[in-house]
């Protein structure tokens, strides 16, 4: 680069001289394209490359399932030595493995090799131990190892199907002689190791072969491989697919045998082929719908073919901006998760530093695809010394500055793929310090939940009793504690008072959006923001663990302790002026923004006594005064010094000391012990009652009851106590258990997502869809819940439409075995999906950190104080309080709401296959279905074309209609007939219908959730109602003509036609001129029409017609919507037009909300001649409307209160309470009869 730099690029570019380029493989066989690619580097210009060379010829090789494994006699054998299975249990569960993968010739190979190494190694010696291996040893030796039997017909075949499939694909390369060489990709390191010995064990037609196993990752045994393979000392490398990175030697052909859920190993797969000249052959089992689907995201329109450029390039060319798909677990087997690694506390995953390369791959990737911003070379590989000879090699990782500003380094290491994978990996530890590593790069094990058992259901309420689940985090931080602390900044945004504090974590905490809390219902955003890693003094580190137990002990008036080795995070007061650099980089030493002289007397003392001087007091509105000198009594926030008060004045304003002629008169009848003061002159102190923690989640804002004796408002300095926690950072930290249980919500839903869902959901929606409202969160999963379940019904009618195409009469009770609640239920139990629910409102007074523990109160210490004493009256209770943290009552309906609320979330982050996809992974029944595509693929042929039997030019005028014309029109034409025609297809019409109602609600529902999102689950489901109706699709389908085009075979069917048709728009003309006469929107005038339901039908059946035509997609089902459902339901079905009244709408609205305090106050004003009436709604004049008379103004109120609805989907969340309240459904009733009585008599008049 040198020469390139200082001689080629300094000359005009039309006299610079030809560069001779020598390339060591033949990759890539087009010389225009390395030409291309060597001017690009010779001129620093973008190359542009026809990717799809880099591919080579793609075959897909089919082998039969395996049958049903059974032992092997020698593992009979060995198995029935004593104790053998209970020391051995991982190598058996492997020969279990072998045995599918290779055969019984290979679970025996696998015996042998065991025995040889150390792999049988216990670490617990004895005779026992001793016994069991010399019995195994001795068993080994004397046994005879049969040759592997590649003959499938034969009985005496002891190979799998898929070997020997292998074996049928080697014998083609025979004909390529020396110049022959294979790379057959396997997943576990062990599978390589004995297929090696079975392939060199297997003479007959494949003398050519010298294969070998490349399962270890020394630098200097790979190079010796590499040598041999190129030199054809060895021909066949079984390589597993934990050393696909390493850079082998290009092959003629390269085997996949098995497939792996990863782009990035596909992409290795590619690179290691000798470009279009070569061959990748891909190893699926027959029938296998999973296998498929893996193969399916290699395609051109889900894969990125700059990938290969990038691998082959070991990361030395752009990366694209598309992210890759990859499965995130780990692999199997003793070998394969070793060595250093970076664990997850959030979810127990972890990284090796085999997988680092792959993470910072898809973190650039995934960065790049959301700034929409491109980066260069992601690794420099360079050697690792001047000496052109020398064998050591450094790699330089260039991430994108917004995830790190500096070059990393790596060590030296033998060879470049050595180096990429140390500095990748020192670069992923780096990221997750500074909390800029995505939690999603991690990997999991392949079990990480067990199947649950069904709890017995409670006698009385029907709930059953489930575990409630915990985060590991803090646990998983103890453990992983390396003497770093992780600082989090937490700030009370628009609250000047409240000062930031400092949240310090063992380990550092995944990205979390800001806490939205409610202080005395006013919503209140508490931001976080991170400052670098520190490391604490001992004496320091002693100072906050003091002083975060004496904040715990204060706000909650509990006498916490914990030892210093328990504590998990540590709380530290902030100097204001911190909030200012949030989002700056400069917050590397945190920790001076820490008022260290606050830390430590907090520690020390929870009070002093005020000075003496009391006249000059400096901030006191900065100031916790108590009314005493012990730690547990009453907290008051000083407002101000009163210099013109003292303990003499009369306490005229104040109705604490009401009845005395002053301030001292009250202290000696009240105040035991009380011998006078030294300063009868010193000022007073005025003061507020500090309320004490209450919860912060849930937006209604209850007040707190009037306490029968008033509080003090005054207090006199010699008599109190000053607390040695400042007024703003004690604002604060009421309001942390609030903070620190959004921080657990939102660490157990990123496990959620990451151990069932992969992180496929987005997590707001995914905290929504877990959470019922019994929770009183901000939000809460019934609109999820209703898109969910138009989804799943949508799902399932697909289904059973595809899986019995020949049973009409069962599809519907088929679909409901999917849908019901109870296999919804019984399903998220299998799961283990109750655990996650949060069901339980925030029990703010049981809150405490992790591992603290409140002792018995101390007699000196402690003052009658509401707070407290309510504490001593439930130390009987204390068990039940544990039980409750740890286990919570669901009923079996909320279960299956928060499934289908999980698979709204699921479809709103990532479409039908995001949806479908969790539909599985909560063991809801869909087998045979791994892929939307699969639907397509496994539906049986519609029936012949039925368009003789139709009029001359229908198909094609519904086409018109609906906006859709498709290559097969007669599948539409099959919706056009009615079942009163005799014929063979007369069941498919009904099955259309069956699918199109499905579909209809989907569509309707994602129609209402994209343009109503704020509206209350309740509006949208009365819209929902409204627009499915069999009236509104009869009014539908004579209003856009698809009625003209229905075949048919009935005279009664075809007057009540005519008789419908003429009076649904008789109708409609009159409501259209009334409307219009009143100024307002035309409403629902077929309400009262009875309908012929073959309208209603065919609408459906064309809705199911278009569906089936695209595809199995919704294409043409949405260019329908939009072309005239969509503008008729925008016309007439409106919240403001489900009715004639929209009192009726507002009742109803209020009624599924379960709100029981709201009326219609109605007032006449004789002086104006006008009504007035207001909608209140729990004692809130929710809107207000005059007009001429009372019926008008009731009208007019209810549509403003529709319209305040509508624009306010919160009000009801934040204002009523009547849900958790024990008035009964008998007084909800009671009010909602008055009010549509109101309805009726006003309409008669």
């Amino acid at each position: 680069m040198t020469v390139l730099e200082c001689f080629y690029r300094t000359e005009n570019a039309d006299v610079r001289p030809s560069i001779l380029a020598l390339r060591s493989s033949a990759r890539t066989a087009d010389i225009s394209q390395l030409e291309q690619l060597l001017e690009a580097k010779a001129t620093s210009k973008l190359a542009t490359t026809t990717f799809s060379r880099l591919r080579p010829l793609e075959v897909v090789v089919q082998y039969e399932a395996p049958s049903p494994s059974r032992d092997t006699k020698l593992t009979e054998r060995i198995r029935a030595i004593q104790f053998s299975e209970s020391l051995f249990f991982e190598a058996f569960s492997v020969a279990r493995h072998i045995t599918r993968e290779l055969g019984p010739c290979g679970c025996d190979l696998l015996w042998r090799r065991r025995m040889k190494g150390s792999a049988l190694a216990v670490e617990d010696g004895g005779e026992v131990v001793a016994r069991v291996k010399s019995e195994l040893q001795n068993l080994i030796k004397s046994w005879s190892f049969a040759m592997p039997n590649v003959n499938l017909p034969s009985r005496g075949c002891n190979v799998s199907p898929k070997f020997a499939r292998l074996i049928q694909i080697l014998k083609t390369c025979k004909l390529h002689g020396d110049k022959f060489r294979g790379i057959i990709f396997v997943q576990e390191r062990e599978v390589a190791a004995i297929m090696a010995d079975m392939l060199c064990m297997v003479a007959q037609d494949l003398g050519f072969l010298r294969p070998l196993a490349l399962t270890e990752l020394d630098g200097n045994n790979i190079q010796d491989v590499c040598r041999g393979f190129a030199t054809g000392e060895f021909n066949l490398l079984v390589v597993p697919k934990s050393l696909e990175d390493l850079d082998i030697p290009s092959a003629l052909i390269v085997v996949r045998y098995g497939v792996y859920e990863s782009q990035l190993s596909y992409a290795y797969s590619c690179a290691r082929t000798v470009g279009a000249l070569g061959y990748l052959v891909h190893m699926v089992e027959n029938g296998n719908d999973v296998e498929r689907r893996v193969l399916s995201h290699y395609q051109h329109e889900k894969f990125d073919e700059r990938w290969i450029e990038v691998v082959t390039s070991g990361g030395g060319s752009p990366i694209p901006s598309r992210p890759l798909i990859e499965n995130c677990v780990l692999p199997d087997g003793p070998d394969e998760n070793v060595g250093p690694c970076i664990v997850d506390p959030t979810t127990s995953g972890r990284l090796y530093e085999r997988d680092a390369v792959c993470a910072l791959y898809r973190l650039v990737s995934s960065m790049l695809h959301m700034s929409e911003t491109s980066h260069k070379s992601l690794f420099v590989v360079r050697q690792g010394s001047c000496d052109p000879l020398s064998c050591e090699w450094i790699c330089d990782v260039l991430l994108p500055s917004k995830l790190l500003t500096e070059q990393v380094s790596g060590p030296p290491r033998p060879t470049p793929a050595h180096a990429r994978r140390a500095a990748a990996f020192i670069t992923c530890v780096r990221l997750y310090e500074y909390g800029a590593f995505d939690h999603r790069l991690f990997l999991y094990p392949r079990s990480a939940m067990k199947t649950q058992e069904l709890a017995n259901a409670d006698t009385i309420s029907g709930n059953r009793c489930y575990p409630r689940k915990r985060t590991p985090f803090w646990s998983n931080s103890l453990r992983l504690f390396s003497h770093k602390w992780f600082p989090v900044i937490l700030h009370v945004q628009g609250r000047e008072k409240h000062a930031p504090m400092l949240l310090l974590t063992r380990q550092p905490l995944p990205h979390m959006p800001a806490c939205r809390l409610f202080i005395e219902g006013v919503p209140t955003v508490v931001q976080n923001a991170r400052a670098a890693p520190v490391e604490i003094s001992a004496d320091h580190l002693h100072a906050l663990q003091l002083f975060t137990i004496r904040i715990c002990r204060a706000i909650l008036n509990k006498p916490f302790a914990c030892s210093a080795d328990d504590v998990v995070y540590l709380f530290a007061p902030l100097r204001s002026c911190v909030t200012g650099n949030l989002q700056s980089t400069g917050l590397r030493r945190i920790l001076d923004y820490v008022p260290w002289d606050v830390v430590f007397l907090a520690g020390k003392e929870w009070a002093v006594r005020f000075d003496p001087d009391f006249g000059s007091l400096q901030g006191v509105e900065d100031m916790v005064v108590q009314d005493r000198m012990v730690e547990f009594t009453r907290r008051y926030y000083a407002l101000r010094l009163r210099q013109d008060l003292t303990p003499l004045s009369k306490p005229e304003d104040s109705p604490h000391e009401a009845g005395y002629s002053n301030f001292v008169e009250y202290c000696k009848a009240r105040r035991k012990g009380f011998d006078g003061l030294r300063d009868y002159q010193q000022p007073m102190i005025e003061v507020a009652k500090i309320a004490g923690v209450s919860n912060h989640l849930n937006p209604v804002f209850q007040s707190l009851a009037v306490p029968t004796r008033a509080g003090a408002k005054y207090l006199i300095p010699e008599l109190s106590a000053k607390s040695t926690i400042p007024a703003s950072t004690f604002r604060t930290a009421l309001v942390l258990p609030s903070v620190m249980r959004r921080i657990e919500d939102f660490l157990i839903v990123q496990e959620l997502n990451a151990v069932f869902f992969n992180h496929s959901i987005y997590e707001e929606h995914l905290f929504a869809a877990i959470s019922a409202p019994s929770a009183g969160y901000e939000v809460d999963y019934e609109r999820l819940e209703l898109f969910g379940d138009a989804f799943l019904k949508y799902l399932a009618s697909i289904y059973v439409f595809v899986m019995h195409p020949s049973q009409h009469g069962v599809v519907h009770a088929a679909r409901q075995c999917i849908i019901s609640n109870e296999v919804l239920m019984q399903s998220a139990v299998r799961s283990g999906l109750p655990q996650f629910i949060q069901g339980k409102p925030f029990s703010y007074k049981l809150w405490h950190p992790p591992n603290f523990t409140a002792d018995s109160f101390p007699g000196s210490n402690f003052v009658g104080d509401e707070n407290a004493n309510s504490e001593r009256g439930r130390t009987a209770g204390k068990k039940k309080s544990h039980d409750e943290s740890v286990t919570q009552w669901l009923g079996d309906k909320t279960i299956a709401d928060v499934v289908e609320a999980i698979i709204g979330a699921a479809y709103l982050s990532g479409g039908q296959e995001t949806a479908l996809q969790a539909v599985k992974s909560m063991q809801v029944p869909i087998p045979n279905v791994e892929q939307w595509d699969d639907f397509r693929r496994k539906a049986c042929p519609p029936p012949p074309d039925p368009t003789a039997l139709l009029r001359a030019g229908s198909v094609e005028a519904v086409e018109a209609i609906t906006g859709r014309q498709n290559s097969n029109p007669h599948i539409l034409g099959w919706a056009l007939i009615h079942p009163s025609i005799d014929g063979n297809g007369a069941e498919y019409n009904e099955q259309l219908e069956f699918i199109g109602d499905a579909i209809l609600d989907f569509v309707v529902v994602r129609y209402i959730v994209g343009r109503y999102g704020k509206l209350s689950p309740g509006a949208m489901t009365m819209l929902k109602v409204a627009m499915v109706s069999n009236s509104a699709l009869a009014a539908l389908c004579v209003s856009s003509g698809l009625y003209r085009h229905l075949h048919y075979d009935s005279h009664s069917l075809a007057r009540s036609f005519e008789a419908y048709v003429k009076k649904v728009e008789a109708w409609r003309l009159e409501e259209t001129k009334i409307a219009a006469q009143n100024d307002r929107s035309p409403g629902q005038y077929w309400l009262d029409i009875e309908s012929p339901k073959a309208l209603s039908d065919l609408v459906e059946s064309i809705i199911g017609a278009l569906f089936i035509q695209d595809g199995y997609q919704l294409a043409g089902t949405e260019i329908f919507f939009n072309k005239v459902l969509r503008p008729f339901y925008d016309r007439y079905v409106t919240l403001k037009t489900l009715s004639h009244h929209p009192t009726k709408i507002l009742s109803d609205l209020l009624q599924k909300h379960g709100c029981q305090q709201f009326e219609l106050v109605k007032e006449t004003c004789d002086a104006k001649q006008e009504a007035q009436c207001d909608v209140v709604v729990h004692e809130i004049i929710l809107a207000s409307a005059t007009a001429s008379t009372v019926h008008a103004a009731g009208r007019a109120a209810s549509l403003a209160a529709l319209d305040a609805l509508e624009g306010d989907a919160n009000f009801m969340n934040g204002t009523c309470t009547c849900r958790s309240s024990s008035r009964g459904k008998r007084a909800r009733k009671m009010l909602i009869d008055e009010m549509v009585a109101e309805i009726d008599v006003e309409t008669a008049s």
